[in-house]
């Protein structure tokens, strides 16, 4: 086994894998003989990504992860990203965790836990931008959140309640997507996810004007919590934009 050390060029580019967020900063190439089915050596090649930390001198080698495993988030002289990729850096750690058997942290806890690896590495998340009636892109004031329910015991023990992603970008619709997707038992577990994750938002977000509408599927059971849950939010947004920490 060989290995070579590809080292890039500035600007960096700031990635992200399995939960973490690195400036990378080289590659490091495996190359591996193998013997394949037929008795035959084959090279194989491996790329690893070599990241710098915020808070740690030199390079780290992401062993775990191939270079293909890895999102670009933005580049060192633009450090900023959109609300989708906010979306999707939640949704790929909450997988990892899956995949990993791991018991899932709150969906609360994931949310406020990746907006601070962003503040750390002083990355700033774009608030999206709509197109008004008269034509104008003004700021994303409606976030109109359509949600799914889905029963995964045939006892119906358990359910998970999730997003259904990006909205269709109209005026009046959401067109940028928060992360609603969890586990749940009971209407009143629900009721109280729904409440956290909404005002996580809203406190991780104070400095903008908006609000969160939830959507749901017509007849669906869970229709009386959501609908609850609406009528609560002015309440929600207060409490949260209060908080001062």
């Amino acid at each position: 086994m060989e290995t070579q050390i590809l080292n890039l060029k500035e600007p960096y580019e700031y990635i992200c894998c399995n939960g973490s967020i690195g400036l990378h900063i080289a590659t490091m190439i495996v190359y591996e003989t193998k013997t394949n089915e037929d008795g035959d050596y084959e090279l194989e090649t491996h790329s690893h990504p070599v990241v710098k930390y915020y808070d740690r001198p030199g390079g780290t080698v992401w062993n775990r992860a191939e270079l293909t495993d890895c999102s670009v988030l933005c580049r060192e002289d633009n450090k900023r990203i959109t609300m989708e990729q906010f979306y999707q850096f939640i949704c790929d750690a909450r997988q990892m965790d899956c995949d990993a058997d791991e018991v899932l942290m709150p969906l609360t806890m994931e949310i406020v836990l990746v907006k601070e690896k962003l503040r750390r590495n002083g990355i700033e998340i774009e608030w999206p931008m709509v197109r008004s009636e008269k034509g104008n892109m003004v700021p994303q004031k409606e976030f109109d959140i359509a949600l799914e329910f889905k029963q995964n015991n045939e006892d119906g023990s358990d359910y998970s309640c999730y997003d259904m992603g990006v909205a269709d970008e109209d005026f009046h619709t959401g067109a940028a997507p928060l992360y609603f997707f969890f586990n749940f038992k009971t209407k009143q577990e629900l009721k109280e996810q729904l409440m956290n994750v909404m005002g996580a938002y809203y406190f991780l977000f104070k400095d903008h004007d908006f609000r969160i509408n939830l959507l749901w599927p017509e007849n669906s059971e869970f229709a009386d919590v959501v609908d609850e849950v609406n009528k609560k939010e002015p309440e929600i947004r207060k409490r949260s934009n209060d908080i001062d920490l």
